[in-house]
């Protein structure tokens, strides 16, 4: 489950093979680690006469299969995560305001706030000199 955390801002598609005994765990740990909205496709049988694919949220997806488990391994496919919305600088300024006022260096209220909000250090450290004047 932890390294599925890891995934949640994959923004690229992810395919997972499961064996069948498996497939109810991994869809429930999909759907605690990346949320119970993210869209995903379960195939089985690729290729053959009985061929199914289920397309849905992870989260109803691991319901129906642990209501009616199917037969046989699946693949997988998780849509990768949507693209962040970008954040003006307004925003960044705010954030960098009330790190300074914590008493953080502004080179240290760079580094969180970059991390934080998801922008550029060099783009937190242009508006960190705005600031300072």
């Amino acid at each position: 489950a932890e390294r599925l955390r890891e995934l949640t801002g994959e923004r690229r598609t992810m395919v997972f093979f499961e064996a069948p005994h498996r497939l109810a765990r991994t869809l429930t740990d999909l759907a605690d680690a990346l949320g119970p909205d993210r869209r995903a496709a379960l195939a089985r049988e690729l290729t053959k006469r009985h061929e199914e694919v289920r397309r849905g949220a992870i989260g109803t997806l691991a319901a129906d299969v642990a209501a009616e488990p199917p037969p046989g391994e699946c693949a997988l496919v998780v849509a990768g995560a949507e693209a962040p919305e970008p954040v003006d600088d307004d925003a960044v300024v705010a954030a960098l305001q009330a790190a300074l006022s914590r008493g953080l260096s502004s080179r240290d209220a760079v580094i969180e706030v970059a991390a934080d909000l998801r922008v550029a250090k060099r783009r937190a450290y242009a508006l960190v000199i705005e600031i300072d004047g």
